[in-house]
């Protein structure tokens, strides 16, 4: 939901002039259910990398064009291709990062649409690494 509002409210006359790219889109069936499996993550990372790429060179000359990338990324280095592609296509790139607090997992676990259980949640939260200040980072 927040990568369509970025893509759709970003620049009132860009509404809809760009694209998403989320890993855990390729997790999703024939029949719209979300069927996780760790072992297709990282053949779906790079295909969610590949796709962003493509779509970055394919509009690198173009003026108005957003490419959000709707992942969770806990350290620096599972970003850092996606940053250096659009560095490379003369894309603007901002990292955005939501508030947390540890004593509220508990909730983000019964609230997150994917059926994150609330270990893995604080394993995440054990890797969090904020954005380096290379970028623009808007916090939310």
């Amino acid at each position: 939901m927040l990568a369509e509002t970025l893509r759709d409210t970003t620049h009132p006359k860009w509404k809809r002039c760009g694209a998403i790219f989320s890993t855990d889109s390729y997790f999703y069936d024939s029949h719209g259910d979300y069927q996780f499996d760790p072992k297709l993550l990282g053949e779906y990372h790079a295909r969610n990398l590949a796709d962003a790429t493509a779509f970055m060179y394919g509009h690198h000359k173009d003026e108005k064009v957003i490419c959000v990338i709707d992942n969770t990324n806990t350290q620096h280095w599972e970003y850092e291709k996606y940053e250096e592609v659009a560095k490379e296509n003369g894309f603007m790139v901002q990292v955005i990062t939501v508030e947390w607090n540890i004593n509220d997992i508990p909730l983000y676990a019964k609230r997150n649409s994917h059926g994150v259980p609330e270990d893995a949640i604080y394993r995440m939260a054990e890797r969090w690494e904020y954005p380096s200040l290379d970028n623009v980072s808007i916090r939310v």
